[in-house]
């Protein structure tokens, strides 16, 4: 299991000690600038937005993906009917935001109302997550707001999208699930992917920007944090692997985030030390391979 948490605060303490070290080869103003801005970089509060359908499993999936009951779930009403924020906690105040945002389809009089709020709160989102239920086949609303609210919002600014099919254990014919191995049956499959397609089509996305998943059978969740990781840009992607439940950051997750990170950190490294940090980047290169294990 990866432990993005500690190894992110083994960095910083790492970097800090061979900066002071090297103490010569840079100023003062320029080490403090350059901590500052790497505990910035390692402690990045992504801010992730769950939109879709009232009932569709947004908080179920928030509550899953995160490993904490962050977001309340109820299956008869629609409860978040106002944008909820969550921050999980990681070190002084930083961590990760979610904004569960009311779902559409609740009633005509709310839908223009959370329209509008949608495209309010756009502005703050590094990631979008649309959840839509795997047995829903009503996806007019769904379709009307994200092309007239999401869509044109997102034609010249870089924020992933990544679709969610959630609850597909209950996908037909339900009673196929395998509840020991937590997976579908061959014709369950057979129908998600279908569904993959009718929304590929319906919502004009790349087919590797949808993802299949229940958060009740932890079934697709470490597919769908692979996913985010590789959408999101290098100085975000550490920041969901950090905070995403450890059973479900892979290999691969996490070998993207940590690469992600480093390649933003020499980045940063190269604009304020300038000739400097040729003093210490190969030594502090062959130290993250070993902690990294890349």
């Amino acid at each position: 299991m990866f432990l993005p948490t500690f190894h992110g605060e083994q960095m910083l303490s790492y970097l800090s000690s061979t900066l002071n070290l090297h103490g010569q080869a840079f100023t003062q103003a320029q080490r403090e600038e350059l901590q500052a801005r790497i505990e910035e970089l390692v402690n990045y509060q992504a801010v992730v937005g769950i939109m879709g359908k009232t009932g569709g499993g947004k908080s179920s999936l928030c509550n899953a993906l995160f490993g904490q009951d962050v977001a309340e779930v109820d299956d008869i009403t629609a409860c978040t009917r106002y944008p909820q924020e969550y921050t999980l906690a990681y070190k002084n105040g930083k961590g990760i935001a979610l904004i569960d945002v009311p779902g559409v389809g609740e009633s005509i009089g709310r839908d223009q109302e959370y329209a509008d709020l949608y495209q309010r709160l756009l502005p703050e989102l590094d990631l979008i997550l649309w959840v839509v239920k795997a047995d829903d086949r009503a996806l007019a609303i769904d379709q009307q707001v994200f092309n007239s609210v999401i869509r044109p919002y997102l034609a010249d600014r870089d924020i992933p999208v990544l679709f969610v099919i959630s609850q597909v254990d209950k996908v037909s014919p339900c009673w196929e699930w395998d509840h020991e191995r937590h997976l579908p049956s061959s014709t369950q499959q057979r129908n998600l992917s279908r569904k993959q397609i009718q929304l590929s089509q319906t919502f004009d996305i790349a087919l590797d920007h949808i993802c299949v998943t229940s958060a009740e059978e932890g079934y697709g969740l470490t597919g769908l944090v692979e996913q985010i990781v590789t959408l999101l840009p290098n100085q975000k992607k550490w920041a969901i692997a950090r905070e995403a439940k450890p059973e479900y950051v892979s290999g691969k997750a996490y070998q993207t985030a940590s690469k992600g990170l480093w390649e933003t950190i020499k980045e940063t490294a190269t604009s304020i030390l300038r000739e400097g940090w040729s003093v210490i980047s190969s030594k502090v290169e062959s130290w993250l391979d070993k902690l990294f294990n890349w």
